[in-house]
């Protein structure tokens, strides 16, 4: 079975700097977007997981790029709620985003956290909402 394609409009040179610390890899998928990173170097806290806030905003990066896709518009996170499971040991963590509802200015986006090298293990799930900036990026 063939890897999904890299995202439509999200590509390294695009990310900030933060995300190409993270190294961040985006994935194209039909019903939303996935993202990507590995667990390793300093992206792994004391028990040898990845780091809560790591989990965090690979939620929002693929929240974002999601909301991004649908509204077509420079978007900002107005609401974020994250329920943690289990950690993210062996990895790559991919977060995967579906949009829920998607109005005119706003987008609420599902985000599940699967731990790929653990048997897709569900490590987090979450729901976001994002609100337009400006429209037409």
């Amino acid at each position: 079975m063939s890897e999904p394609a890299p995202a439509e409009g999200y590509s390294p040179e695009q990310a900030t700097p933060f995300q190409k610390s993270l190294e961040l890899r985006w994935i194209n998928l039909d019903t939303g977007v996935a993202v990507e990173c590995d667990v390793s170097g300093d992206r792994v806290g004391p028990a040898g997981s990845l780091e809560g806030g790591v989990v965090a905003t690979l939620i929002d990066v693929a929240g974002g790029s999601a909301a991004i896709r649908e509204l077509k518009s420079l978007i900002a996170t107005s609401d974020m709620t994250i329920h943690y499971l289990a950690p993210v040991r062996v990895g790559p963590a991919r977060a995967t985003a579906v949009p829920l509802r998607v109005g005119r200015d706003t987008a609420v986006i599902e985000v599940r956290v699967t731990d790929r090298g653990n048997a897709d293990r569900l490590c987090a799930t979450s729901l976001l909402s994002f609100r337009v900036l400006r429209p037409s990026v």
